[in-house]
């Protein structure tokens, strides 16, 4: 299933200033859930996850002339852990209101 409006995205990540310096690191932990397309997350970290699968890899640079409120500009190193339909209470509610459920997940895993 692909990142789409109205989707559960479980996602892995690396986040870095431009220095490279390590700022978040949550690979070898449960994995971030959002409802894609609900502006909760910034706007072009959200895009740039548009179409991407389970298992899908990309590195994403956030900048603050796209993205309002943030003062300098971030890489992400983004994997997607699971997708999938979210219900309608969850699109009501504007965010995950299950976890999803991943076997096997454990350090050094990227599921």
């Amino acid at each position: 299933m692909k990142v789409t409006a109205n989707t559960i995205v479980s996602l892995r990540y690396i986040m870095k200033n431009n220095e490279g310096e390590v700022l978040e690191n949550n690979m070898d932990v449960s994995p971030v859930e959002y409802l894609h397309g609900s502006g909760k997350i910034l706007p072009s970290l959200e895009a740039g996850q548009e179409g991407l699968e389970s298992g899908d890899r990309r590195i994403l640079t956030i900048s603050p002339e796209i993205n309002s409120g943030i003062e300098q500009a971030f890489n992400f190193d983004v994997i997607v852990a699971n997708v999938r339909l979210a219900t309608k209470e969850e699109i009501a509610y504007g965010k995950p209101l299950k976890a999803i459920e991943i076997n096997g997940c454990g350090p050094d895993c990227y599921c």
